[in-house]
């Protein structure tokens, strides 16, 4: 099998994700019922095999980011979305989210990447 780069496969999941967006948003509800049927099933897989990529070890530590964590105990940032995603009520969502905008315009504005 031919190796994909990893620049196009990123392109083919957002693209892939752009396009289920338009059809939740544009979609008859006949089709969003199939849509249902097929890609809910598709998404929960994905969820789960990422998550069990990410599993803590005896000690606790994410087999896949402890490797990268040089100081101090960091949650999965995985973990994290996917309880922000799939468990926190949207109060929280939003909360979170403006507080990662506060901090990006912090950044920018002190002309940091």
């Amino acid at each position: 099998m031919d190796e994909v780069p990893d620049s196009a496969l990123r392109a083919a999941v957002r693209e892939r994700l752009d396009y289920l967006d338009v059809l939740v948003d544009q979609a008859d509800d006949p089709s969003k019922s199939t849509l249902a049927d097929t890609v809910i099933p598709q998404l929960t897989s994905a969820w789960r095999d990422l998550l069990a990529a990410h599993e803590p070890d005896e000690r606790g530590f994410c087999r896949t980011c402890s490797a990268r964590r040089l100081f101090g105990r960091v949650r999965c940032s995985v973990w994290r979305a996917a309880h922000l995603r799939l468990i926190a009520d949207a109060g929280e969502r939003r909360a979170v989210g403006r507080r990662r905008l506060r901090c990006r315009n912090v950044v920018l504005r002190e002309g940091k990447p």
